[in-house]
């Protein structure tokens, strides 16, 4: 069966591409972007206007933006209010283009959060649970190689192999003395193939 567009999208990690400012976490729209068009190429978004064309709504006191989003299809919409730096409402009379740019940007992160990309970080948190187990999958094979290598090095240590030797090796083959530190997998490989041929009197 296939997977729906939220699916999809919520297990993106998004974690790598998470900025901090005013000690909040968010994600910078092109990345968000960037995840959704390299899964859907077609995706397109576009500015919700008034009827006479502007670019941003207002009651008269404060001002909002809105943005729509087809993604495969599926459309969905979102507002947000023109905010400031401190993430306050701007009042009307203080708007300025520049305000407004801004606040369409994040109403698209917004606007995709509806379709399942980043809709973790709105309840405070860096990944959804489902990116959370798509990434302990992917991470699986890593971590067994890493397992795999540290019970051969206890393993050699057990028959008599000289223990500081040992690491100093490990860390010239993988570069470091802990194996855990290392994610290429190929390099791990490559180091239990040597190790797994080293004998007490060799080291």
């Amino acid at each position: 069966m296939d997977k729906t567009i939220f699916q999809t999208l919520s297990e993106i990690d998004i974690s790598p591409k998470i900025k901090q400012k005013n000690k909040m976490d968010y994600l910078p729209w092109s990345s968000a972007w960037d995840f959704v068009k390299n899964k859907y190429p077609t995706a397109t978004y576009s500015v919700v206007k008034t009827e006479e064309g502007c670019i941003y709504h207002n009651d008269g006191r404060t001002c909002w933006v809105e943005t729509s989003m087809t993604i495969a299809g599926e459309t969905q919409t979102e507002i947000l209010p023109v905010l400031d730096y401190r993430n306050q409402a701007i009042g009307y009379d203080k708007v300025t283009s520049s305000d407004v740019n801004k606040s369409i940007k994040r109403c698209l992160v917004k606007n995709l959060a509806l379709f399942g990309l980043g809709l973790s970080l709105w309840n405070g948190e860096e990944l959804s649970d489902n990116a959370k187990k798509k990434k302990d999958e992917d991470e699986k094979p890593l971590r067994e190689t890493q397992t795999k290598l540290l019970e051969l090095l206890k393993a050699k240590v057990a028959e008599g192999c000289d223990k500081n030797k040992l690491f100093d090796l490990v860390e010239k083959l993988v570069g470091s003395k802990n194996p855990n530190n290392v994610r290429d997998i190929d390099v791990l490989n490559n180091a239990i193939n040597e190790i797994g041929g080293i004998t007490p009197n060799k080291l």
